[in-house]
């Protein structure tokens, strides 16, 4: 076997299956539907639609709706926080937390959940979700808060900590009620109000 044919046979192997990438599909279809329309509004039907595929085979892919769920909850928290790694660039201390806050209360991110960040498109709908949706989030938060913590230089582990749990909250917080208040001027003062925050978190 010569080289070349010795690493395509390699890449072959290592490429997703027509399973796995009908999978990613699907998932990536109810990641927009979930953040868009929430766990309700996000049906079997609907999901399967999107991704261009018929609803009979779901279950050869996801074994109930709650698993999907789970699994699309991870895939937006990972796409927004890969997003926000690349606007964020190498920032670090009380610089990262004002550019967090900047980057993350936009007009343009409210007015589009569907590609944005779960937490805030869901946070009435995830205390009433079952006991894996909500395992699955508590995850995803912990990997957020020990990303964010690990920015902020100069600080003690706890008090790290106590800062990123703070500024995800701010910012979980005022994007939703920024939502509930679309079309009314309060909207964007609050994107601009919880925007500027950190300055009064400078020591």
């Amino acid at each position: 076997m010569n080289e070349a044919h010795h690493h395509g046979a390699r890449r072959g192997k290592n490429a997703p299956s027509r399973k796995d990438r009908t999978r990613q599909k699907i998932e990536g279809a109810a990641a927009r539907l979930l953040r868009r329309d929430g766990i309700k509004g996000a049906s079997v039907r609907k999901v399967m639609a999107a991704a261009g595929l018929t609803g009979g085979g779901f279950y050869a892919h996801f074994s109930s709706k709650e698993r999907l769920m789970q699994d699309a909850f991870s895939w937006a928290a990972r796409e927004k926080r890969k997003l926000l790694a690349v606007s964020l660039g190498d920032a670090r201390g009380a610089s990262y937390v004002e550019r967090f806050l900047r980057a993350y209360l936009t007009r343009d991110h409210r007015d589009n959940p569907q590609t944005g960040c779960p937490y805030a498109a869901l946070l009435s709908e995830l205390p009433r979700s079952g006991r894996a949706v909500r395992a699955r989030v508590r995850a995803e938060f912990s990997r957020g808060v020990k990303a964010f913590a690990d920015r902020l230089e100069g600080r003690s582990p706890t008090e790290a900590r106590r800062m990123a749990i703070l500024t995800l909250c701010l910012a979980f917080g005022a994007l939703s009620m920024s939502r509930t208040l679309a079309g009314y001027p309060e909207a964007d003062e609050l994107l601009e109000a919880a925007a500027a925050a950190s300055k009064y978190w400078r020591r």
